[in-house]
């Protein structure tokens, strides 16, 4: 037979090693969605359990600038996993190490995008580089078309001058 105070203390130590309340699934990480526009600008969308946000940055002249693409991360509550995706422009291609956070690039419909898992939600995504790569393919554009435009200057001076020394030679 069990007193009063041995079937407490029985039900009390039974309790503390049961845990309290039913164990639930293992909490849903926050999706942040992020795309560098070609303009310079990017488009954030964060969600997750009691939270949505979806923003457009514009960088600072100084920033947008550089080489690098960069942008701000909206708040996501502390200790949340998340997914990460980011998408870069077209024409634009990563430097796989050197982004923060680091990423796993696959290409998909001629753009590049970057996946991670990460622990907590960083400040900032910063992919360095990339914007440099495109301002490169530009400028070797802009190069062809001055090449082209010389050759075709020097032919037509070239063909001009033999056209006028041979006039000058017909009319000796």
């Amino acid at each position: 037979m069990q007193t009063p105070l041995m079937r407490f203390l029985v039900s009390v130590g039974f309790l503390a090693s049961v845990p309290a309340g039913p164990a639930g699934p293992a909490a849903v990480p926050a999706r942040i969605e992020l795309e560098f526009l070609a303009d310079g600008r990017c488009t954030v969308s964060a969600t997750g359990e009691a939270f949505h946000s979806a923003l457009t940055y514009m960088p600072p002249a100084l920033v947008s600038s550089t080489a690098e693409l960069r942008c701000a991360i909206p708040p996501v509550p502390a200790g949340a996993a998340v997914d990460l995706t980011v998408m870069l422009p077209r024409g634009a291609s990563p430097s796989p190490g050197a982004e923060q956070p680091p990423l796993r690039w696959t290409r998909r419909n001629y753009r590049w995008i970057g996946t991670a898992s990460l622990t907590t939600a960083p400040l900032v995504v910063r992919i360095p580089g990339s914007g440099k790569r495109a301002a490169r393919g530009a400028g070797a554009m802009w190069a062809r078309n001055w090449a082209t435009i010389a050759v075709c200057l020097i032919a037509a001076l070239s063909i001009a001058g033999w056209l006028w020394s041979r006039d000058w030679n017909v009319q000796r």
